[in-house]
């Protein structure tokens, strides 16, 4: 990348390409906007969005726009939003929610519209609000409110349609966009907050790591099961971590990566296989790094993205390569930037 930057967004185009936006940078919350072309290993300058945010979303919508929500900058918590247009190189201003917030979720839902769930507002140290954006519209409008207020959490859609909301407490919660209804909470065997989620093949959700406060980091993981509705626990990771992340390879297995430990930012990376409940750990990233981006590619690579490497944020970017098992370095940002967004 052209510059270095947490707290970003990455998002994988339908072209393959992954555009990246805002976060933080060493000249403080960031505008900027690059996109990688994996076929070139290049990362190339995209318009400038019109606020600079970081701790914002990045949803890829089903017309291969990408939809940006909330955040926070030097003026303070954001309601504001923005829509990507890769098709015209182009931001567009799109309608605010009704909520200023940072550490929320924002789902695709099936019906191309989003949800967004939970996070941070003034004066709020975590919000059970949730309200929905209709891209055919460019309207957002109230859905029930969760039962628990949530930050840090995660969202995950599963094969039903429905989407499950879990952690930033010590529970998780069902929304049915059929009723616009939450069902009641469900409780998770251990309270846990910037964990991360990944959907299985089979249709239940890994959830792995995060923390209890205190830097009280976690290796506990659990699966979540549609069928029963409840959790399990499985084996640990080797080793403890939050702001890491989880991505689905096209093998089934989960590629983790990151994150903060109790003793250092982390370039460990463990993968699990559902088939045998194991954890294996693999190559070490070529840089320790949290509150990055992990994007799967079409050709199945996974692309991390800069991110907080304890001594500074960075601009660099590698490749994991399923195939060899190794991480090889791709070509860094403009930008260093973490907590954005890859998409």
């Amino acid at each position: 990348m052209a510059t270095a930057r947490h707290v970003h967004a990455a998002t994988l185009f339908s072209s393959s390409k992954v555009l990246a936006t805002a976060g933080y940078g060493y000249t403080g919350y960031l505008a900027s906007s690059e996109i990688y072309d994996p076929s070139t290993d290049q990362w190339n300058p995209a318009a400038r969005m019109a606020r600079a945010r970081t701790a914002h979303t990045g949803t890829l919508l089903q017309s291969g726009k990408v939809l940006v929500t909330g955040g926070v900058a030097s003026t303070g918590y954001m309601a504001s939003c923005e829509i990507y247009d890769p098709l015209k190189g182009q931001w567009n201003t799109a309608a605010s929610m009704a909520i200023p917030r940072i550490s929320h979720t924002a789902t695709l839902l099936n019906s191309g519209q989003v949800l967004v769930t939970g996070g941070i507002t003034f004066g709020a140290p975590a919000l059970n609000n949730s309200e929905i954006y209709d891209p055919s519209t460019d309207k957002w409008n109230p859905t029930s409110s969760m039962a628990t207020a949530r930050t840090s959490h995660t969202a995950t859609l599963l094969k039903s349609g429905k989407v499950l909301v879990a952690g930033g407490a010590a529970s998780s919660e069902v929304y049915d966009p059929s009723t616009g209804q939450w069902n009641p909470p469900t409780s998770m065997a251990t309270p846990r907050y910037y964990h991360a989620a990944a959907l299985l093949r089979s249709g239940k959700v890994l959830v792995t790591g995060g923390d209890v406060g205190s830097a009280n980091y976690l290796a506990s993981s659990e699966l979540y099961d549609p069928s029963t509705g409840q959790w399990d626990t499985i084996r640990n990771m080797a080793t403890a971590r939050k702001l890491h992340t989880a991505i689905l390879l096209r093998s089934g297995k989960v590629l983790i990566t990151g994150g903060v430990g109790s003793s250092d930012f982390l370039a460990s990376c463990e993968i699990y296989d559902p088939s045998t409940d194991q954890w294996n750990n693999i190559t070490s990233m070529t840089a320790g790094r949290a509150a990055h981006t992990t994007t799967l590619l079409n050709s199945g690579k996974v692309l991390a993205t800069a991110g907080d490497g304890g001594t500074g944020i960075l601009d660099s970017s590698e490749i994991y390569d399923p195939s060899t098992g190794k991480w090889n370095p791709a070509a860094s940002l403009a930008t260093a930037r973490t907590y954005h967004t890859a998409t």
